[in-house]
């Protein structure tokens, strides 16, 4: 009997040892799994913050495409990591959006500036009624409900257009909140108003990640040839790696923002000079340090004395001023070769604009045709000749006077879109990704990072983490 109590107490102490030691592997490797999990999440955050040095360097790089930057990109060795694991990476992608199609990824970031504010939507709206509920039009498949709805959401007061919804409306759902009669300060905020759907914000892709697959964003950047298949935007005969074929591009998400703003400052990120400055000695003082050439200088300086204020540099092309008897021709053509070179150079440098951050302009240069077709002077004619004759990277366009250049606008309606477009925009939105190398772990997040500021400071910030990924079908 005793000899029985005996083996009875050994293998009861030995059971409660293997489930010791069972709960301890299972509370080590929840130890050693969230270690690795908050080891993704820095280098998620090693992604974003490489974002946004590229965009605060003064000469910036490609932002838009590109993969040597921003594909896969190792962050923690291998030899810093268990024996199983490979190197700890990040990539930072966008959707490519190209004819309102959209035809895969991108590694770099999206301007947020190629899209339409909300704010700008009401700036429109309140300045011509009907000119916001237009632009608001052009969205796929959006109704006159939610385009009043839209409305009512963005404007001040708490009167109901006929088909929209203010907040008596949103008292009677079975969660009462009320409208916010401002502009939203997340994109998602949309889905609160009525008959606002998932599927129109964000399209029918479940995981957020426009169509790659898990392959396409883990692919090495360590060897050139991973990349020879990527659509690059100077070569539309190409297709987007990843997305053998292109799909129309529904999703709000691709055409409206609530993050759009611009830092009116020079290629080396200095405030450009006031040309309405009162002080006339100090003005000139600052064209110099501009290095502006001194023809133009004594132009400007010869009609601000002439006529005062500077309404708009268009007011200087072309132009002539009489002094003292001694009449001046303008220095700045959009005509001739050499003086259009000299007045893009003096719109790097100068503006008439008092404020130094503008919001809600369209950048003219990467917006689609749907975006475009909002602005309220642009006609579907007019937007077709600004696709066919836009180029990226070419220096002679980039101020919006292209399009008076090139002959797409005249004057007077260059003078309108002046307020409308621009060719830049600070504000950037990306979807960042980390790995380790041939782990089955991912961290995916999407940010907007505003460089009106520095250090560019994050403003919107989304864990996708839960969404997944799709594997490869290959």
């Amino acid at each position: 009997m005793l000899l029985l109590f005996i083996v009875l107490t050994i293998a009861l102490f030995a059971l409660l040892s293997l489930g010791l030691l069972g709960l301890s592997t299972i509370e080590h490797k929840t130890v050693v799994q969230n270690g690795q999990s908050a080891q993704l999440v820095q280098i998620l955050q090693s992604g974003i913050d490489s974002a946004a040095k590229a965009i605060d360097q003064a000469d910036r790089p490609n932002l838009l495409d590109n993969p040597e930057r921003f594909c896969s990109i190792i962050v923690v060795p291998a030899a810093l990591l268990p024996a199983d694991f490979g190197p700890g990476r990040f990539t930072v992608f966008s959707p490519h959006i190209e004819q309102d199609q959209l035809r895969g990824i991108r590694f770099g970031l999206t301007r947020e500036s190629a899209k339409i504010s909300l704010e700008t939507i009401l700036e429109w709206e309140t300045e011509s009624p009907g000119q916001g509920a237009q632009a608001l039009q052009q969205l796929p498949g959006i109704t006159p409900t939610i385009v009043d709805s839209i409305l009512d959401w963005l404007d001040a007061d708490d009167v109901a257009r006929p088909l929209g919804a203010e907040s008596a409306w949103y008292q009677q759902r079975q969660q009462t909140y009320r409208a916010r009669n401002a502009v939203p300060v997340a994109l998602e905020e949309l889905l609160l108003i009525r008959d606002v759907e998932r599927t129109m914000l964000f399209g029918d892709d479940p995981y957020l990640a426009f169509g790659a697959d898990l392959e396409t964003l883990q692919r090495s950047s360590d060897s050139p040839d991973n990349f020879a298949n990527l659509f690059t935007p100077l070569e539309p005969s190409l297709e987007p790696f990843g997305q053998p074929e292109s799909v129309a591009a529904t999703a709000w998400q691709f055409y409206l923002t609530p993050y759009s703003a611009e830092k009116l400052v020079n290629a080396n990120g200095t405030v450009r000079v006031f040309l309405n400055e009162a002080n006339l000695a100090f003005l000139e003082s600052q064209l110099r340090l501009h290095l502006l050439d001194e023809e133009s200088i004594q132009f400007i300086l010869a009609w601000r004395n002439a006529n005062g204020t500077i309404n708009s540099p268009l007011d200087l092309l072309d132009a002539e001023v009489t002094l003292d008897s001694e009449t001046r021709t303008s220095p700045f053509s959009c005509v001739e070769p050499v003086r259009y070179e000299r007045f893009l150079r003096l719109l790097d440098e100068t503006t008439t604009d008092a404020a130094v951050v503008l919001r809600g302009r369209i950048n003219v240069n990467e917006a689609s045709r749907l975006v475009l077709e909002a602005v309220p002077e642009l006609t579907p004619d007019l937007v077709t000749a600004i696709l066919n004759q836009r180029r990226l990277d070419d220096p002679s366009q980039r101020h919006t006077v292209w399009l008076l250049a090139e002959g797409i606008v005249d004057a007077d309606l260059m003078e309108m879109l002046l307020r409308r477009l621009t060719t830049g925009g600070d504000v950037y939105r990306l979807q960042a990704i980390a790995f380790f190398e041939g782990v089955p772990m991912l961290s995916r997040a999407e940010a907007v990072l505003d460089a009106t500021v520095k250090p560019p400071r994050t403003v919107f910030f989304k864990d996708l983490t839960p969404l997944g990924l799709p594997e490869s079908e290959n």
